[in-house]
């Protein structure tokens, strides 16, 4: 029979390069060849240059039927990343959480693999030829006595393997278990029986040869009452084609399986491991839940008394292989000894927790972030750097900005020649990347929100410029300049529209202008001739380099002030409705509208204006009691009467114009983060958070239309001309109008101009490209300014305002564009990918915007308060974003609830909120000085002057504070960390954020502006015993 055995081995299809054997007394080994290399040798400290996938861990247990006496393979238990266990419940799986170890079984664990088997580079092509190897190398390691245990073996691995998943009964479909047509053995019952017989208790006699009985362990079936559909594998094996469709989305297109097994049987007395990890990844069906090929396969052999202890075993092992390091060890070693590393490696990385101080029965919930195999491996060198001695000092420079397109040149246009060789190989794919439903959704959101502020600001524009630039005039220039600049710009993700501080600046000019009696649109012409000129010299001079001064500080000044306006001005918007509309706040009191309009001329034109008839005039948007007196005046008549000057309330419109508000702004906000939330399937989920503020805005506008109330409405013109069309065209001459010596005398405006135009477009270029973004394309600072100048004379020759990039409305366009993990591991929080960079979602925004005359008849049916409540949300998402929001709320947080911010770990609390006083009142200064008229022209240079503040606080704050808290100025006498430790620990921290394709944030999507420090992260989670290092 032995020599039967040794016959069919030889035979088999499957061949490996080398098995493993450790014994107690012995240690043979036999190397063998692999496909993958690593970058230094093993030791305490090991780095591998490879990829290794990601693996699905799936723990089946051998059990046998209640009803009958047949024995299947059953899951238990499955990793992704965390672990998840299968309930009682048919189908229904456990939450997913953090695995919870027993220190014993890691010992154990780590014993059995000490004196088991490990087979690596298995070069097998399915499961009968791996059963074969198995069963051989445990005869071989003298495990198995004799022979006939061996075959009980391959009949016990090619059992069928019943899925939680599966809705169908599991002992019905067992009760259907047979072997094959050969006739060798008549039933599977011969399985079982076999499983619960000693082997003096076999009569050899009912044993055929063993390659037959081989054949007839690789035929067992599956068939199911229910007649469900049946394939055939390569071995004749049948087996269901269902998988678990729904979980192999969460599971990476190039992941890998593992197999855990859990073999209790009482022909065993000892328990050991075999530990097979194949050439190549092999698909095995019906073996995992989901259709993806095998790598590994861990057979756990054992007494059933002790399959408790086994499983625990074979938790460990499955939570060993889903780790990012351990894995790797996994796929590169080349022994057992690299094996045992493995083991060691996780024991060195895993944490132990008193059992009394934690009850073992509570699952942990998955971190928000988990520590990242980069943040462990730089935690791991910065432990094991040996310690410098002496009066050797190192340091180390630190720049806020390192973009080399920043660079200072003394080569005329070096900045935008490099621009735009940067962004050709990328220009293709700004227009090919956008198929998809999010850049859809965004393109629709930012034309609403787009057009409802260039709507607005026309209204106030055409109130400051006397109608000579209004909505119309906007319209256009919106749609010219985002045409324009998103086509050709270095960073299309910028929107341009109307800022506040040029709205100041055109109304100073034209109050000027009508002073000294000057026609505006000629001299504003000559404005924007001059800055394209002084633009020009910028791009020539390559001067975009000086927003390498523009640190975290002055960012977050600038854009929380814009934040601010915009959620100050949508509250005004919406409390000024209620001086179109007043409220009656004594209804108890009658009112007397008791007033005539009197004709002098003609007796019987005498009309009465009251109760009865005064709804006759109505007119849209207007007070209705003034209406009617002005009505009479035109008329030639006059008013007369007690009531004239009552006015008429209409307190349901103001009240439902706040319900519009409010209700807008919570349906944003919620649908916004619904993305993260429990409910509706995931796909769904992102579908609600993409359209969210278009599902908002139809809702409102459906339920106003449905009430007939008269709100306000947004107003689009439906005409293509001037707004004063007898007193100037599409074309604004150069001469003609004013005196020469005007043409000099633009360059002061100008100048002025040119300082906001600069500090407002590469403020926020500077913000949009930050490295939290993970933008993947050039930024192109140059290339933008040039773009831009191009702009501006193109509108100061048309006679349109001047329109340069907005933050608030850069960063909504941003946040709509954020590219989510899809493959996400089940119990694990999406991850932020980086932004989807194309040019398309603005260029048809602009394209939208100056088409919008065409379809006023939808638009003016939107409210405007529903319009505010969207302003609000904007306002409301960017300020939240940024990290002066986060310092401001420390002020009202005891110190034992404030979050885990990495700038806490290293600068004192009173230090933070010292910084955050000096950000704050900068902050209150530049909003306060903005709204005076006086000196409101002067705001660029208040910009500026934020600045020369962050300067000043290098005499206040050390390197190291400024570092965690803001930016390290460039050039800076002080900008070099010295010292030893503080030097290494930041080359560390710089070499992850630079090799790592993650950031380490609070949170993923929501904090994208923190500086985490990768080699300080705490584990914060508890267990029992162990803590697995996820």
């Amino acid at each position: 029979m032995s020599h039967l055995y040794a016959e069919s081995i030889n035979d088999m299809p499957g061949q490996h390069d080398g098995i493993t054997r450790r014994h107690s007394d012995t240690d043979t080994m036999v190397q063998h060849h692999h496909h993958l290399e690593k970058t230094e040798a093993f030791g305490e400290s090991v780095t591998f240059n490879v990829d290794v996938p990601q693996v699905f861990c799936q723990l089946d247990v051998l059990c046998r039927s209640d009803e009958t006496d047949y024995a299947y393979w059953k899951e238990k238990a499955r990793w992704i990343r965390f672990e998840e266990i299968a309930e009682n419940a048919l189908g229904r799986w456990s939450k997913p959480h953090v695995a919870t170890l027993m220190q014993t079984a890691l010992l154990n664990l780590k014993k059995l693999l000490q004196n088991g088997v490990i087979i690596l580079n298995v070069s097998a092509n399915d499961l009968l030829a791996i059963s074969q190897i198995i069963s051989q190398s445990l005869l071989d390691s003298d495990y198995f006595d004799n022979i006939e245990v061996a075959e009980r073996l391959l009949y016990i691995l090619g059992l069928p393997h019943f899925h939680h998943y599966e809705k169908r009964s599991v002992t019905k479909n067992a009760s259907s278990v047979y072997l094959s047509k050969q006739g060798v053995i008549s039933s599977s019952t011969f399985v079982m029986n076999n499983l619960n017989r000693r082997d003096d208790e076999i009569d050899k006699s009912e044993l055929g040869p063993i390659d037959r009985g081989i054949a007839a362990a690789a035929t067992l079936t599956v068939t199911p009452p229910d007649q469900e559909t049946i394939a055939t594998d390569t071995t004749g094996q049948q087996v269901s084609k269902e998988y678990n469709v729904k979980l192999q989305r969460k599971i990476g297109s190039n992941s890998e399986g593992a197999s855990i097994l859990i073999c209790p049987v009482d022909f065993i007395e000892n328990e050991t491991i075999v530990f097979v990890r194949l050439q190549k990844p092999v698909e095995l069906p019906g073996m995992l839940e989901v259709k993806i090929s095998s790598r590994f396969i861990v057979l756990l052999i054992g007494p059933e008394e002790n399959e408790k202890p086994l499983l625990q075993m074979g938790r460990t092992m499955a939570t060993i292989l889903t780790d990012d390091i351990c894995r790797e060890f996994a796929y590169i070693s080349k022994n057992s000894d690299e094996i045992m590393k493995m083991m060691d490696r996780f024991m060195q990385d895993t944490y132990v927790i008193p059992p009394s101080e934690w009850d073992p029965s509570i699952r942990i919930e998955p971190p928000h972030k988990y520590t990242s195999k980069e943040e462990r491996q730089a935690k791991e060198r910065q432990s094991k750097a040996p310690q410098e001695t002496g009066e050797k000092i190192e340091e180390i420079e630190l720049t806020s900005h390192a973009d080399l397109t920043l660079a200072p040149s003394k080569r005329p246009f070096y900045g935008l020649i490099r621009d735009i060789r940067n962004k050709l190989p990328y220009y293709i794919s700004d227009f090919t990347d956008c198929a998809s439903l999010q850049c859809l959704a965004a393109t629709l959101y930012l034309f609403i929100v787009c057009l409802c502020s260039v709507v607005a600001f026309g209204g106030i524009l055409g109130t400051a410029t006397e109608n000579y630039m209004a909505t119309m005039e906007c319209i256009l220039a919106a749609a010219i300049s985002g045409i324009i600049f998103a086509l050709f710009s270095g960073q299309p993700l910028n929107i341009m529209s109307a800022t506040g501080p040029m709205l100041i600046l055109e109304h100073i000019i034209e109050h000027l202008c009508k002073d000294y009696r000057i026609n505006y649109l000629e001299f504003r012409l000559w404005i924007g001739v001059w800055i394209f000129i002084l633009l020009l010299i910028f791009v020539i001079f390559n001067l975009s380099f000086l927003v390498r001064y523009i640190t975290r500080f002055t960012e977050d000044c600038f854009a929380s002030l814009v934040a601010l306006i915009f959620i100050v001005d949508a509250i005004r918007a919406i409390l000024k409705i209620r001086k179109q509309y007043p409220v009656n706040y004594r209804p108890n009191i009658l009112l007397d509208y008791s007033c005539s309009c009197i004709f002098t001329d003609i007796g019987e034109n005498e009309t009465t204006i009251n109760d009865a008839n005064v709804v006759d005039y109505l007119f849209h948007g207007t007070n209705l009691n003034k209406t009617s007196q002005t009505a009479c005046t035109i008329a030639g008549g006059f008013v007369v009467g007690s009531g004239c000057s009552t006015p008429v309330y209409h307190a349901d419109i103001f009240f439902f114009s706040v319900l519009l508000f409010i209700f807008t702004f919570l349906i944003c906000m919620v649908l916004k983060e619904f993305r993260n939330s429990s409910f509706l399937p995931a796909n769904i989920r992102t579908i609600l958070s993409d359209f969210a503020v278009l599902i908002a805005i139809v809702i409102m506008s459906v339920w106003d239309g449905y009430l007939l109330l008269n709100t306000p409405k947004l107003y689009v013109p439906t005409e293509f001309k001037p707004t004063r069309p007898h007193d100037r065209g599409w074309f604004i001459p150069f001469y003609g109008k004013n005196e020469l010596w005007t043409i000099p005398l633009a360059i002061i405006p100008a100048l002025i101009a040119t300082i906001l135009i600069f500090m407002d477009q590469q403020i926020t270029a500077v913000i949009i490209n930050r490295k939290e973004f993970k933008l993947k394309k050039s930024p192109g600072y140059h290339l933008d300014l040039f773009v831009l100048s191009l702009t501006i004379l193109i509108q100061s020759i048309l006679g349109l305002p001047w329109f340069v990039a907005a933050t608030v409305l850069a960063l909504t366009h941003v946040n709509s564009l954020k590219l989510m993990s899809v493959n996400t591991a089940p119990g694990e929080k999406p991850k932020f990918e980086g932004i989807i960079e194309q040019r398309v979602s603005a260029l048809l925004m602009s394209i939208l915007t100056g088409l919008s005359v065409l379809f006023t008849q939808v638009l003016n049916h939107i409210p405007m308060p529903v319009l505010y409540g969207v302003f609000m949300f904007m306002g409301v998402s960017a300020l939240r974003n940024m990290q002066i929001y986060d310092r401001v709320l420390l002020f009202f947080m005891p110190q034992k609830y404030q979050p885990d911010y990495p700038y806490l770990r290293h600068v004192r609390i009173s230090r933070v909120h010292l910084f955050t006083v000096v950000q704050i009142v900068s902050l209150v200064g530049l909003y306060v000085l903005k709204n005076i008229k006086s000196i409101a022209i002067t705001f660029p240079l208040l910009i500026v002057g934020t600045c020369f503040v962050r300067k000043l606080m290098d005499k206040v704050f050390t390197q190291e504070e400024l570092y965690w808290l803001d930016d390290i100025l460039p050039g800076s006498k002080e900008s070099k960390i010295r010292g030893n430790s503080m030097a290494r620990n930041v080359r560390i921290s710089k070499v992850v954020w630079e090799d790592s394709n993650e950031e380490s944030t609070e949170e993923e999507a929501e904090h994208f502006m923190h500086r985490e420090s990768p080699f300080e992260k705490h584990h914060d989670g508890k267990i029992k015993t162990i803590q697995t290092p996820v």
